[in-house]
C-alpha cells in the first residue's frame, strides 16, 4: 500500500516525527527511510532514542497520529487505481499485502474510495514476521487461492522486494520520492509511477 497504491511513507515519517518532538528529539529523513516497508521494532526504536517510556506507551499515540495522517489523506498515486481497475476488468484477483495494521489500511484505502476493489487485504496486523520475511506475500498467495510463483508483487522499498523475491514471486519496483536515491535489489522491472503499468505480463491479456 504505502509508496505503491498511497504516498504513505511521508505520513508516517511525519507522525512518528511528531511523536519524538512531543519528546523534544528530531527524526530524519535518512533514518526512516532504513526502516522503510517493514512493521518497525518499537523496542529498539524505544532504546535508539533514548525515550523515558516503552512501547506500550507510545504506540498508542504513534497510532492515534498515522490515523490521523492516513484520514486525511489525497487520492491515490497516479494510476494506481487504473491498474487494478485494468486488473479487475480481466478477472485477475488483486490484494494489498500491507505491513501496516489493519486499522490503518482499511481507514486508507477507504478514505481513497479504492477499498472495495481488491479481493483481500492482507496486513501487519495478520502476521507474525515483517518483510522482508516473506509470510505476508504467502499469505495473500494462500488467500487468493494462487500459486505464490504465479504472482507479480509490486513495491517500492528494499525489504518489500526481497519478501516478494524470498515467496518466490516475481516483484515489480515503482519509484517514489522517498526511494528516488535508494538502491533496489534487484526488482525484475522498475517503473517511476503506476502509469508505466503494463499488462502485457499476463497470460492471455490481449494489450
Amino acid at each position: 500500500m504505502d509508496g505503491v497504491l498511497v504516498d504513505g511513507e511521508p505520513l508516517h515519517f511525519r507522525a512518528f516525527s511528531r511523536l519524538l518532538a512531543d519528546e523534544g528529539l528530531a527524526y530524519s529523513l535518512e533514518r526512516h527511510k532504513a526502516a522503510m516497508g517493514t512493521k518497525g521494532d518499537w523496542p529498539e526504536l524505544v532504546a535508539e532514542f533514548g525515550l523515558r517510556n516503552d512501547e506500550a506507551y507510545y504506540f498508542p499515540v504513534y497510532s492515534e497520529y498515522v490515523m490521523a495522517e492516513y484520514a486525511a489523506c489525497e487520492g491515490p498515486l497516479p494510476g494506481a487505481r487504473e491498474a487494478i481497475e485494468s486488473l479487475r476488468s480481466f478477472g485477475i484477483p488483486v490484494a494489498v499485502a500491507s505491513s501496516s495494521r489493519r486499522a490503518w489500511v482499511e481507514t486508507c484505502l477507504q478514505q481513497m474510495g479504492i477499498g472495495d476493489l481488491f479481493d483481500a487485504i492482507l496486513t501487519g496486523s495478520e502476521v507474525t514476521h515483517g518483510k522482508p520475511d516473506p509470510e505476508i506475500y504467502l499469505l495473500a498467495a494462500s488467500t487468493l487461492g494462487v500459486d505464490p510463483t504465479r504472482c507479480l508483487a509490486i513495491e517500492d522499498a528494499p525489504f518489500g522486494i526481497q519478501a516478494a523475491h524470498a515467496a518466490g514471486m516475481t516483484c515489480w519496483a515503482v519509484r517514489t520520492e522517498y526511494t528516488a536515491g535508494i538502491a533496489l535489489p534487484s526488482p525484475e522491472r522498475e517503473m517511476e509511477s503506476l502509469l508505466e503499468f503494463d499488462l502485457s505480463v499476463f497470460e492471455g491479456v490481449a494489450v
